[in-house]
C-alpha cells in the first residue's frame, strides 16, 4: 500500500470541520465542562474534607507527627534521628508523672521538656516570648495560665505542683513566653521547660522505665519520638521497619518491646490497602465516568449523525477509516481544551463553596476549614475528563469510519441489528404505537438513556436509605443509659481512682431537686478485689519479674498473686438499665439474690458493633468464683448472669484488669466494697424539661461545685444528627449533579432523534400527518422514556436496596431499613420531565416547511 505523507492535510481538515460546527461546539464543550465540574468538584470535595478532617483531628490527637515512639530511652535518638525513613524527629522529655495543681482537675497539664522540631509538630507557636533557656524559666499555654490565675505576661511567676516518680514536689518557674492553642476545645494544657532544667534535675530525670518491666509505672525521664517519614503512606510499615532496625519489637510479649504507634488522624493510614476504601473509590470513579460518558457520547453521536454524509464523501475520495478516527479524535480533543479548563476552575469552586457546609454539620463545625490547591485535583480530574473523552469519542468515531458513501444517504438512526419487518397490521398507524416502535430504532441508546436517568434516582434513594439507617437508640446506647451522668471531672478524663475522687452528694441533692427530675441511681467502684485462683495458680513470673497467665499474657495481679478485678455497686435505675447477655433477666429477682451477696455478675467486653469478645469470656452460668478483697474477706459467690460492659456508662473508663463483676448496692456492701466511692450518678428527666435540667447543671457545675462535672443524653444526640446530616448533604450534591448529567443527556437524545428524523417528519406530514400529532408522538416517546426510567428505577433501585444496601455495614450504629419513598417522591417529576422535553425540543427545532426539509442533504 503507497503510503502518502497527508499528516497535515488530515489535520486541516479536522480543523476546518471543527470550525464549521459551532453549535456542535458548544453544546460539546458545555458536555465536557460539566463532566470536569463532577469530577474536579468531586476531588475538590473529597480533598478538601479529608484535608480539612485530617487537619481537625490532628489537633484532637494534640499533633501532625506521622508516628511517635512512646516512653523510649534518650540513648536511641541518634539512631532514630539517622535512620533514613525518618525526615525530622521531635525530642520530647517526660518531666514530670503529673502537675497536680487543683485548678488542673477539670482541664489537666502535662509538663515535657520538647525541642523545636516538637513544638512545630505540636502546633505551639509561641505568640509572645521565647523557648524557656534558664533552668527556672517555662512557657504555657495562655488557658492553663487562666486557670492558675496568672496573666499571660513574660516574667510573671508561677507555682507547679509536680509528681516525679512517686514523689510530690513544688517548683517555682518565671514565664518566658506563652501560645494560643490552635485547638481552644482540647482538655489538655502543657507545660514546656528548659534544656537547662532537665540538665539540673538529670537524677530525678534518669531513664528507669522498661516496658517489660511492669513494676515500674512512672513515665518520668522517658522521651516520645515524635517522627515524620518521607510521606505518609505506608507509616505502619515504616514504623515496623524502625523499630526493628533500632533492635526492638512492636509485639508485647517479646522481651525488647517497645510501644509505639501511628497518628490516627492521618487517613492514608486506614485508607491504603483496605479493599472496601479499594472498591468504594473504584464505584465512585467508575459511576462519575459512566455518567460523563453517557452525555459527551451522545454530543458526538449528534455530530457525526449530521455530518454523516460528509463523512460518507471523505470515503468516495479516499480518506481511509483510520484517518476519519483521528479527524473526530482530534475533534474530541481540541474541544477539551476549551472545556476542560472551564470544568476544573467551576469545580474548584464549587467544590470549595461546598466543603464549609460539609465541616459545618460535622463534629468539627467549630475547627478550621483547609482546602489548598492541590495539583492532583486537577491533574486527575483533567485526565479523567479526557480518558472520558476518549472513550466517549470512540464509537462515533468507528461509526463514521464504517459506513459507505450509499449507507451514508440512507442512515436513519437505527439500531443495524434490527431487521426491519413487514407489518400486516390494521392498527399501526396509532400514535401511541409508532412513539414506542421509534424507540426501538435505536435500542442501546434508549437503554444507556434510560440507565443514565435512573442512576441519580438510585443514588438519592441509596444516599437517604443509609441515611435513614443510622440507628439512634443504637448510637446512644453505646454512650448513655440515661438522660444523664453526673460524676468528678477527674472520672471523664479516665482518672477515677477511688473515694477521693467521688461524686459529692451536694451535687445529688442538687439535682434531685433539679427541674424535670423524674429517678436516679449511684453507681459504686471498688478496685481492690482480685479473684482467688485454684491451686496450683496458673499464674506465675516470667524471667523480669513479670506476672504471666497460662496463656503466656501480661495479667495485673496482687501481692497473692491473684488477678486484680473491678467490683461495681449499682442502684435500682442503673441496675434494671443493663444489657443482661446470659442468666437471669427478671430485674426483681435478679436484685433480690444479689442483694445477698452470694450472687455476681460477670461484665463482659464488647467491640464496636456491640459484639461481645468471647475470648475473654472467664465463666458460665452457674460457676463459682472466690472474691478477695483488700482487707482479707473472702467470699465464694455465683455467676447469675453476664452483662455488656459500656465504656462510657457502666464502667470507670480506664481498663487494667481482666475480670470486671456487677452486684447490687447491697451486694456490694456485702463484698466489701468501699461505700464511699460513689463513682457516678444517673439520672432520667422529663423530656420537656432537659433543656432546663442542662442549663442547671452547666450553671452548678461552673459557679457551684467547679470539681463537678456531667454528660448528658442532648449532646451525643446532637453529634450524631450532624453525622447523619453529613452524609445526607454530600450524597445530595452528588446525586444532584449526575442527575443533572442524566437530564441533559435526555435532553441529548431528544435532539439527536429529531434531527435525523426531520425527513421522516416531513414525509408524515406530507402524507396528512399534522404537526400538532406529530408532538402528540415525540412527547408519548418522552413518555415512554419516563415509563423506562419508573419501572427501572423501582426495580433496580429495589434489588440495589436489599443485596447491597441491605449487606452493607458502614458503621457500627446502622440498622438497614427499606424505603423506596424518595424514588416515589422523584419520579414524578421524572415522567412531567420526559413529556416536556420532547415537547420543547421539537416545538424549537421544527421551524422549516415540509419542502425544506425533504429537499435538506
Amino acid at each position: 500500500m503507497l503510503k502518502v505523507k497527508n499528516q497535515k492535510c488530515i489535520t486541516r481538515l479536522a480543523d476546518k470541520t471543527f470550525q464549521a460546527n459551532k453549535t456542535r461546539n458548544i453544546i460539546a464543550v458545555i458536555a465536557i465542562a460539566l463532566t470536569t465540574i463532577l469530577f474536579t468538584a468531586l476531588f475538590t470535595i473529597g480533598s478538601g474534607a479529608v484535608e480539612s478532617f485530617q487537619y481537625n483531628t490532628m489537633l484532637q490527637a494534640g499533633g501532625k507527627c506521622h508516628a511517635t515512639i512512646k516512653f523510649a530511652s534518650p540513648s536511641i535518638y541518634e539512631g532514630v534521628k539517622s535512620h533514613p525513613l525518618v525526615k525530622e524527629t521531635g525530642y520530647r522529655l517526660i518531666t514530670a508523672d503529673s502537675v497536680d495543681n487543683p485548678e488542673f482537675l477539670k482541664r489537666r497539664v502535662e509538663m515535657y521538656y520538647e525541642d523545636e522540631t516538637c513544638m512545630e509538630l505540636s502546633f505551639i507557636s509561641l505568640k509572645e516570648g521565647s523557648i524557656p533557656q534558664a533552668e527556672n524559666e517555662i512557657i504555657m499555654d495562655v488557658p492553663s495560665l487562666d486557670l492558675l490565675g496568672v496573666p499571660a505576661r513574660i516574667g510573671e511567676k508561677l507555682t507547679l505542683l509536680l509528681t516525679v516518680k512517686g514523689q510530690q514536689v513544688e517548683r517555682e518557674f518565671v514565664l518566658s513566653g506563652y501560645w494560643e492553642p490552635v485547638n481552644p476545645s482540647m482538655n489538655v494544657g502543657f507545660a514546656i521547660c528548659s534544656k537547662a532544667y532537665t540538665l539540673k534535675y538529670a537524677d530525678e530525670l534518669a531513664y528507669t522505665h522498661d516496658a517489660a518491666n511492669v513494676q515500674d509505672y512512672s513515665m518520668t525521664g522517658s522521651v516520645m519520638y515524635d517522627l515524620m517519614f518521607t510521606n505518609s503512606y505506608g507509616m505502619k510499615q515504616k514504623m515496623q521497619t524502625l523499630v526493628e532496625d533500632l533492635g526492638y519489637s512492636l509485639n508485647d510479649k517479646d522481651d525488647n518491646f517497645i510501644s509505639a504507634n501511628v497518628n490516627w488522624a492521618y487517613l492514608s493510614n486506614s485508607m491504603g490497602a483496605d479493599p472496601l476504601t479499594i472498591m468504594t473509590v473504584a464505584a465512585a470513579l467508575g459511576l462519575i465516568i459512566l455518567t460523563g460518558y453517557l452525555i459527551i457520547y451522545n454530543i458526538f453521536q449528534i455530530s457525526v449523525i449530521r455530518d454523516i454524509r460528509f463523512y460518507g464523501l471523505l470515503k468516495t475520495i479516499g480518506t481511509t477509516g483510520k484517518q476519519i478516527k483521528k479527524i473526530i479524535r482530534r475533534q474530541g480533543m481540541r474541544l477539551s481544551l476549551y472545556g476542560i479548563p472551564i470544568g476544573l476552575v467551576v469545580g474548584f469552586l464549587i467544590g470549595k463553596a461546598i466543603v464549609p457546609f460539609i465541616i459545618e454539620v460535622s463534629n468539627y463545625s467549630d475547627g478550621e476549614i483547609s482546602i489548598s490547591l492541590n495539583p492532583l485535583i486537577f491533574v486527575g480530574a483533567a485526565l479523567f475528563s479526557l480518558f472520558t473523552v476518549a472513550i466517549s469519542t470512540r464509537k462515533p468515531g468507528r461509526m463514521a469510519a464504517a459506513i459507505s458513501p450509499v449507507e451514508a444517504v440512507k442512515y436513519t438512526d437505527t439500531s443495524a441489528e434490527i431487521r426491519k419487518k413487514n407489518k400486516k397490521s390494521t392498527d399501526g398507524g396509532k400514535l401511541f404505537k409508532m412513539a414506542l416502535s421509534n424507540l426501538g430504532r435505536n435500542r442501546k441508546r434508549t437503554i444507556l438513556v434510560i440507565i443514565s436517568l435512573s442512576l441519580s434516582v438510585i443514588l438519592m434513594n441509596s444516599v437517604v436509605t443509609l441515611a435513614e439507617s443510622f440507628d439512634l437508640n443504637k448510637y446512644l446506647s453505646t454512650f448513655v443509659d440515661t438522660d444523664f451522668l453526673a460524676a468528678h471531672a477527674l472520672y471523664f478524663n479516665s482518672d477515677y481512682r477511688s473515694s477521693d475522687e467521688r461524686i459529692s452528694e451536694s451535687l445529688i441533692q442538687a439535682i434531685k431537686e433539679g427541674p424535670g427530675f423524674e429517678e436516679g441511681g449511684r453507681i459504686l467502684f471498688y478496685p481492690g478485689v482480685s479473684v482467688k485462683m485454684p491451686e496450683p495458680n496458673p499464674i506465675h513470673l516470667n524471667e523480669y519479674g513479670a506476672a504471666m497467665n497460662a496463656e503466656g499474657e501480661w495479667i495485673n495481679v496482687d501481692e497473692n498473686m491473684y488477678p486484680r478485678a473491678n467490683l461495681y455497686g449499682l442502684e435500682e435505675l442503673p441496675l434494671a438499665r443493663m444489657e443482661i447477655v446470659a442468666g437471669e433477666k427478671d430485674p426483681a429477682v435478679l436484685k433480690e439474690k444479689l442483694d445477698t451477696g452470694n450472687y455476681i455478675i460477670e461484665g463482659l467486653e464488647t467491640d464496636d458493633y456491640g459484639e461481645v469478645y468471647e475470648k475473654y469470656v472467664k465463666y458460665s452460668i452457674g460457676d463459682k468464683v472466690t472474691i478477695h478483697n483488700s482487707s482479707g474477706l473472702e467470699k465464694e459467690v455465683e455467676v447469675i448472669a453476664q452483662i455488656k460492659i459500656k465504656y462510657y456508662t457502666n464502667s470507670v473508663r480506664y481498663s487494667s484488669v481482666d475480670y470486671v463483676f456487677y452486684t447490687s448496692k447491697e451486694g456490694y456492701e456485702k463484698l466489701g466494697g468501699d461505700m464511699d466511692s460513689v463513682m457516678t450518678y444517673v439520672f432520667q428527666c422529663l423530656d420537656e424539661k432537659e433543656g432546663e435540667m442542662e442549663q442547671f447543671l452547666a450553671s452548678y457545675t461552673e459557679n457551684q461545685e467547679p470539681m463537678m462535672s456531667y454528660e448528658s443524653k442532648t449532646r451525643y444526640l446532637d453529634e450524631f444528627q450532624s453525622l447523619k446530616g453529613t452524609f445526607t448533604l454530600v450524597g445530595g450534591v452528588l446525586s444532584l449533579i449526575i442527575g443533572i448529567i442524566g437530564v441533559l443527556n435526555f435532553v441529548n437524545a431528544c435532539i439527536t432523534s429529531i434531527i435525523t428524523r426531520k425527513k421522516e417528519f416531513a414525509t408524515l406530514k406530507a402524507i396528512g400527518m399534522t404537526e400538532k400529532q406529530i408532538q402528540k408522538m415525540v412527547c408519548m416517546e418522552g413518555g415512554y422514556y419516563a415509563a423506562g426510567v419508573v419501572f427501572f428505577s423501582l426495580t433496580a433501585g429495589s434489588i440495589f436496596s436489599l443485596v447491597v444496601m441491605g449487606n452493607f455495614v458502614m458503621f457500627w450504629f446502622t440498622t438497614y431499613r427499606f424505603i423506596l419513598w424518595p424514588m416515589l417522591i422523584v419520579l414524578p417529576f421524572m415522567v412531567i420531565l420526559g413529556i416536556l422535553v420532547p415537547y420543547i425540543t421539537i416545538r424549537i427545532t421544527d421551524k422549516e416547511s415540509v419542502v425544506e426539509m425533504l429537499r435538506e442533504e
